[in-house]
């Protein structure tokens, strides 16, 4: 979940810095960490694991 966050920070960054294909890279790559991260959490607590809300 931070690592999502933290790449979307730094890609908005580096996109509003001047280098913005590979800021537009990064914003991408932390909406799809974001994106796995609450589907696995949707799922384990669907599941009824303790971890789910960790």
């Amino acid at each position: 979940m931070v690592a999502g966050l933290g790449a979307f920070a730094a890609g908005a960054m580096l996109a509003a810095t001047g280098e913005r294909a590979v800021g537009i890279a990064l914003m991408a790559l932390g909406l799809l960490l974001q994106v796995v991260t609450l589907r696995q959490l949707k799922k384990y607590k669907k599941k009824g694991s303790i971890d789910a809300g960790r």
